[in-house]
């Protein structure tokens, strides 16, 4: 089977408005069937959640007012805790993305779940080739507004089938879930967040168009120049990684770079390796109107692997938590590091060497609840 790579481009996809609601005997996953984007981040099946009896309750799906244009999915459990934990998909997946890596996690602890695709779809072509619509109305810009409208709307939908809103709100999130859940703590529409290989948008250093132009550079030619690689802020790949490494060249960089040009500077035309942030202003002040600020409102709790090879520690987990330092937010913040994990649990597969984020994912999260409630 071939690998798909993503290619963003600027036309439409229709999608229907509405809201359907459904009591179901069991919400979790087991009740089936598992859709490919939960399996794209979710680690070996032996560390899936393994939830004891079925979650019976209330299903429902549409998508986000005012303009209809991003999906979501809310689950609330008939023995409901009175909590309620949102996230965004990672990227270029749907609002299933979180079905297997925190869904039946949450469910089987009470809390209702609602996930959004950010407003992003996609379509498959020939079975290789992924293709996802990048217009204004798609855009990382809308990402961070999107889950709060969600928040709103499964406030006012849990409202109106149990009486009661939501007592507390936690935001959860990997990859770029992750920098929409840290933007929820900073913006402070949630009570906490926990971020699992958070991408960090800033348009003053780091971020995904400096580093992935010169990432492709540094790996041009064979044997890869080390030293370009760590200037990249990416990990240096030894002979045990190279494999993972050589998948995300093929699967994630020149595709995840031609995504976000796509949306921040779709004028470029140039070759991705050769994209020069610096001296693009008009895609420096795109990326000021949605960068994180390090001002935290709420608890954050980051998760990063030092062996991730498309969001590196150095430019997003380390450089995000020296961001909040500077901002004197350090007591709202806690960063936890996994020597052998990569940016997806999934990768486990077939590298056996990689450890899965999943479970520390979800200690995170018990500890968030207890720092926020405690």
């Amino acid at each position: 089977m071939s690998l798909p790579r993503a290619y963003a481009f600027r036309v439409d996809l229709p999608r229907e408005p509405g809201i359907v609601e459904a009591d179901l005997p069991d919400l979790t996953s087991a009740a089936g069937p598992l859709t490919e984007d939960a399996l794209h981040i979710a680690p070996p099946k032996a560390l899936w959640t393994k939830v004891p009896k079925p979650v019976p309750g209330t299903l429902i799906t549409g998508t986000l007012p005012p303009e209809n244009r991003a999906r979501f999915l809310l689950r609330v459990p008939s023995d409901w805790n009175g909590r309620l934990v949102v996230g965004a998909a990672s990227g270029i997946t749907d609002e299933s993305t979180y079905d297997l890596y925190f869904s039946d996690f949450l469910l089987s602890k009470g809390y209702a779940f609602a996930a959004t695709d950010k407003g992003v779809r996609r379509a498959l072509l020939d079975g290789d080739t992924v293709v996802m619509p990048m217009t204004p109305e798609s855009s990382v810009r809308r990402w961070a507004g999107r889950l709060e409208t969600l928040v709103e709307t499964a406030r006012e939908l849990i409202l109106r089938r149990h009486g009661s809103s939501p007592e507390r709100v936690y935001a959860v999130g990997l990859s770029n879930g992750g920098f929409i859940a840290r933007r929820a703590a900073e913006i402070g529409f949630v009570d906490g967040a926990v971020d699992i290989s958070g991408v960090m948008w800033r348009a003053d250093k780091g971020n995904l168009l400096r580093e992935l132009p010169a990432l492709l550079r540094a790996v041009s030619k064979e044997p890869w120049d080390q030293d370009a690689i760590a200037r990249a802020s990416f990990p240096r790949v030894d002979a045990k990684w190279k494999p993972l490494a050589d998948l995300y060249k093929l699967v994630y960089w020149e595709s995840s770079l031609g995504i976000f040009l796509s949306d921040l500077d779709p004028t470029y035309a140039g070759a991705p390796a050769d994209y020069d942030l610096d001296s693009r202003p008009a895609a420096l002040a795109a990326i000021r109107e949605f960068e994180n600020t390090g001002d935290l409102k709420a608890p954050l709790i980051s998760i990063a692997g030092r062996h991730d090879y498309l969001i590196p520690c150095a430019g997003h987990a380390e450089a995000y938590r020296d961001l909040v330092r500077s901002r004197g937010k350090a007591d709202l913040h806690r960063l936890l590091f996994e020597d052998d994990a990569a940016h997806i649990d999934t990768n486990a597969d077939m590298f056996p060497f990689v450890t899965p984020l999943m479970p520390r994912a979800h200690a995170a999260f018990d500890e968030l609840v207890t720092w926020v409630e405690n």
